[in-house]
């Protein structure tokens, strides 16, 4: 009886704690979130908030429409304030569901999207040595489900895309990284929030010059996927797809709801929270990003020509660009209910790179 409840305690351990249970507890918990996932799609009705707007978008993109401030269709949530890569995805989604007449297929598609998300994820919690354990929350949230599965909002597809940059950032592949997460980009502007992260990983790692060059490979993706309406209207395209000046709405807001309308409104608020996010990224870069702080421009001289593999590991990298990403969410203007899905899958993770759980790490 004892060796049993000893083999029982090790079998357990091992699947929560250790690296060796990865494998067990990833195929456990996909198998149980696809008989959930699928079981919502068949229960759960749609709930209509921006995918019909998003396919006539994409329509009218179709139908030949290159000047971008004109991408606004009748009767819809909005004009299309997304990069082009946005339309391209919705173009093949109008297909797949004959006009947005017949989601079911659009669903099923991001079904899977939502557990392609879960596997990649636990490729990169296995990779930076966290337990197992931490992707039990992932499987969890009501929301990420309705996010996917019910809504089918833009930013799950944009968010795959960062995950695999980040996990061929772990391989050292920087040049299909650059191009992974541009084409996140390309989905979504609010990509740009891992970009301080990645412009540090790329430094540490392949040094000043491969990353000016990761960085021009990242233009050029853009420049690319744009250049449809950039010939036509280059002006009208930056200005809907990357409008920095964007008003936001004190009625769909999520994070800042409880400052009261008018403080929400206030320019000056605005400018704090850019203030505070230029702030945190300057002391995240010279303190935890890197040791700048300690050893001051020599840090930057001893990594100019990329500094050795063993001295950036896969957890700096995931951790870097996680927190890159989450430092820029928290002096966000505003947060709507589909942003959940930016930073969802990384807080298990940042939370046990805090030490806050010893006897876990």
């Amino acid at each position: 009886m004892g060796k049993k409840v000893e083999w029982m305690y090790e079998a357990v351990n091992t699947l929560a704690l250790k690296p060796e249970g990865y494998a067990y507890m990833t195929a456990a918990l996909l198998v149980l979130d696809g008989m959930l996932t699928s079981l919502i799609l068949g229960r759960v009705a749609y709930t209509e908030i921006d995918f019909t707007t998003y396919v006539r978008q994409a329509q009218l993109f179709m139908n030949g429409e290159r000047d971008y401030s004109r991408i606004n269709p009748w009767n819809g949530s909005g004009p299309c304030v997304y990069p082009a890569g946005h339309l391209y995805v919705y173009a093949v989604l109008d297909w797949l569901t004959v006009g947005a007449r017949n989601l079911f297929p659009a669903q099923v598609c991001f079904g899977v999207l939502y557990l392609s998300t879960f596997c990649i994820i636990a490729k990169l919690y296995y990779m930076s040595g966290a337990p197992p354990m931490l992707l039990i929350p992932l499987v969890l949230s009501k929301r990420l489900h309705s996010i996917y599965v019910l809504r089918m909002f833009n930013d799950p597809i944009a968010m795959f895309l960062v995950y695999n940059s980040i996990y061929w950032l772990c391989r050292r592949k920087w040049r299909l990284a650059c191009v992974l997460y541009s084409l996140g980009l390309s989905i979504k502007m609010h990509v740009l929030l891992f970009l301080p992260g990645l412009g540090v990983v790329l430094f540490r790692g392949s040094g000043a010059m491969h990353t000016l060059q990761c960085l021009i490979w990242i233009v050029g993706v853009q420049v690319l996927i744009g250049s449809p309406f950039l010939m036509h209207d280059a002006q009208a395209y930056f200005s809907s797809a990357f409008d920095f000046s964007r008003e936001f709405l004190f009625k769909w807001t999520v994070n800042w709801r409880f400052v009261g309308e008018k403080v929400f409104g206030a320019k000056s608020f605005a400018r704090s929270l850019l203030y505070m996010h230029g702030l945190l990224l300057l002391l995240f870069g010279m303190y935890r990003w890197t040791s700048l702080a300690k050893e001051g421009p020599r840090w930057i001289w001893n990594r100019w020509n990329g500094e050795q593999r063993s001295n950036l590991t896969s957890f700096t990298i995931v951790w870097i660009m996680f927190s890159s990403n989450l430092l820029g969410m928290v002096c966000a203007r505003s947060l709507h209910y589909q942003f959940y899905s930016w930073y969802a899958h990384t807080l298990p993770m940042l939370v046990w790179s805090t030490g806050l759980w010893p006897s876990v790490k």
